[in-house]
């Protein structure tokens, strides 16, 4: 009964060896699975991105209405020019005159600040095109790898970082010696017999 039990038992273990060694070597003849890191960094970017993208859309349309308002601030001002007398009102157009000169002024500044934020919105605008083009060919990219054999990759690999990959060779050929001299017990015995008379 112990004697059979004993039989079982060590089917059943070389069975669970032969099985852990065919997964093992499964697990490292397919390739790894992608790392999901660099997606996840360029979805990361384009969010950013996107939210700056906004944020200098709406300070370029301010911008824009600021110019208009400039603009018409200067209309009046020289509706109201046009219709002065150049001997009678000199104080008032030179004052006229010098606000012309600010509100022109103000609208360089903005015109500078509207052209700098377009730039940056076609940098921005490149940047999140270049990331979507680097997302699509992540995605796109065909990995060969078997996902349910992974885990048994990265067990392996902790492993294989702890002990060392010759350690994993070594306890490997050691399995493998240990299941050769059970099976082979008998023909184990005759040559050493022989060679030990």
């Amino acid at each position: 009964m112990l004697n059979s039990f004993k039989d079982s038992l060590t089917k059943v273990t070389d069975l669970v060896i032969l099985f852990a060694s065919i997964f093992t070597f499964l697990a490292f003849i397919t390739p790894k699975d992608a790392s999901i890191e660099p997606l996840n960094k360029s979805r990361e970017v384009i969010t950013l991105n996107q939210s700056e993208l906004r944020s200098a859309i709406e300070a370029v349309s301010q911008s824009r209405t600021n110019i208009e308002s400039i603009n018409n601030l200067v209309n009046q001002l020289n509706g109201r020019l046009a219709g002065l007398d150049t001997e009678l009102d000199s104080a008032i157009i030179q004052d006229l005159q010098s606000q012309i000169a600010s509100a022109a002024i103000s609208i360089q500044r903005e015109q500078s600040v509207t052209n700098n934020l377009q730039e940056s919105i076609s940098a921005l605008e490149a940047s999140i095109d270049s990331e979507l083009e680097n997302i699509s060919n992540l995605e796109n990219q065909t990995t060969k790898s078997i996902s349910w054999i992974q885990p048994v990759r990265k067990n392996v690999e902790a492993l294989a970082n702890a002990a060392g990959m010759d350690g994993i060779l070594a306890g490997f050929a050691a399995l493998i010696f240990c299941l050769v001299c059970k099976r082979r017990q008998d023909w184990f015995r005759r040559i050493f017999s022989i060679f030990y008379k």
